[in-house]
């Protein structure tokens, strides 16, 4: 489903606050970084129903850099204190911890002299993966560990390389990849897995090497296909959904542009020539519940009749988006779904808590200069009135809620020119 971005009239909410501003130059660098902290004083709670969102304070931390400095980042789940922050420098990447209250790095650990790919950093920032290629050109899959300034390969290629996806529990304790189900230069019927790496699992043997418990849940293939991989706060329970490129006329368009790239790819692959079927023959999605422990793999009944983009899998239920922007929740989807329809948002980028309480969502107005950050909690099934939580100028985002449910983490950035760039990241306690 392509990103859509529309612009909507929506009545701003005004926070009256103090500011306690601080900036430093950090020494040796000349980059600069600074810190803030708003303080906003205390809102009387509604006197019936449930409070909408509150926001009851703001930490800033702002830094200048360059094109390569424009890397993942991630606050610190342990406290509000450090940031974790990966950069790019002349000799490779480095990882450093940060203590935004003094602008000091604590700690800073060299990574790799080589070119990372699908950098995936952990809620907490305790660890991060990446692939990236060996001296032999094989790729391989490699988890760092920030407190122990050490890193393991979890998984190596010998062949060619499907694309992968990787995502991490909200908790920060397990990392889940999986094949991409739009990679042409493979079969449609490869069979495919969902694995899980276990960083509580974490051992060292007596000569000093790392390993990590892994557990594979095999997939039937059955087509090319969209495949969504989402697991609960602690990854315990895993929401899987397959829709394949003929379960609707919109996605059957949208493969058959791409037709002339999957003959290319093919023939590059010395893929021989296969009957797609009936372009125009609908074909059922599925749903299925996997858990890692047990390594079960269970069947959930199908819940939607025209294509979703799966959103968060939350102890509410899951939360899934329609093609023309409308959000809904399927309660009890591990047993006989249950579906809600909550309302319409501009677009994809919808971030939802680990509970399923608090749902976010960004909005551009202004000519699509001003990024509008909105909050819906919701009161059962049923969503409270939408608020306006935060304002700010910028050229993109990302954001992300905190395991704790506590905060939305919001990473921007502005060109400032010749190569130059001003990063903020903003954390909203609420």
């Amino acid at each position: 489903m392509k990103e859509r971005m529309r612009r909507q009239r929506i009545r701003p909410v005004r926070l009256v606050c103090i500011c306690l501003a601080a900036g430093a130059m950090l020494c040796g660098c000349s980059r600069q970084e600074t810190t803030k902290t708003i303080s906003l004083p205390e809102v009387k709670q509604q006197e019936k129903g449930i409070p909408g969102i509150i926001i009851n304070n703001i930490r800033e931390y702002v830094y200048d850099g360059h094109s390569e400095d424009h890397l993942q980042l991630s606050f610190e789940e342990r406290g509000a204190d450090a940031v974790y922050l990966l950069r790019y420098g002349e000799k490779g990447y480095t990882y450093r911890k940060i203590d935004i209250n003094t602008k000091k790095t604590i700690n800073e650990t060299f990574v790799d002299e080589r070119t990372l790919f699908n950098i995936q950093i952990a809620p907490g920032g305790r660890y991060f993966s990446y692939e990236a290629e060996t001296k032999a050109n094989a790729p391989e899959l490699v988890l760092f560990l920030a407190e122990e300034g050490r890193s393991v390969v979890l998984r190596e290629w010998t062949e060619c390389l499907q694309g992968f996806s990787y995502v991490w529990s909200d908790d920060g304790t397990k990392l889940f990849s999986w094949q991409d189900g739009e990679d042409y230069a493979f079969l449609p019927d490869n069979d495919w897995s969902v694995t899980c790496y276990d960083m509580e699992s974490l051992q060292e043997d007596d000569e000093g090497r790392l390993s990590i418990e892994k557990t594979v849940i095999q997939m039937k293939g059955g087509g090319y296909a969209w495949r969504h991989v989402l697991p609960n706060a602690d990854g315990s329970k895993v929401y899987v959904r397959v829709e394949y490129e003929t379960f609707s006329d919109s996605k059957k368009r949208e493969s058959m542009q791409r037709n002339a790239e999957r003959e290319k790819m093919m023939q590059e692959n010395n893929v021989n020539k296969v009957d797609w079927g009936n372009e125009g023959e609908k074909k059922v999605a599925e749903n299925w519940l996997l858990l890692p422990d047990s390594h079960e793999k269970k069947k959930v009944e199908e819940y939607a009749k025209e294509p979703v983009c799966p959103v968060k899998y939350t102890t509410k239920g899951l939360y899934y988006q329609s093609e023309d922007g409308k959000l809904f929740l399927a309660e009890n989807i591990e047993e006989k779904p249950s579906v809600t329809e909550l309302f319409s948002v501009a677009n994809p980028e919808i971030c939802i808590c680990s509970e399923g309480d608090h749902l976010f969502f960004i909005e551009w107005t202004d000519d699509m200069q001003t990024l509008q950050l909105s909050g819906v909690r919701m009161d059962g099934a049923k969503p409270t009135a939408k608020q306006v939580l935060y304002k700010e100028k910028c050229e993109s985002a990302a954001y992300s809620v905190t395991a704790d449910d506590s905060a939305v983490i919001l990473k921007v950035h502005e060109y400032l020119g010749e190569d130059k760039y001003a990063f903020k990241i903003t954390k909203l306690g609420y």
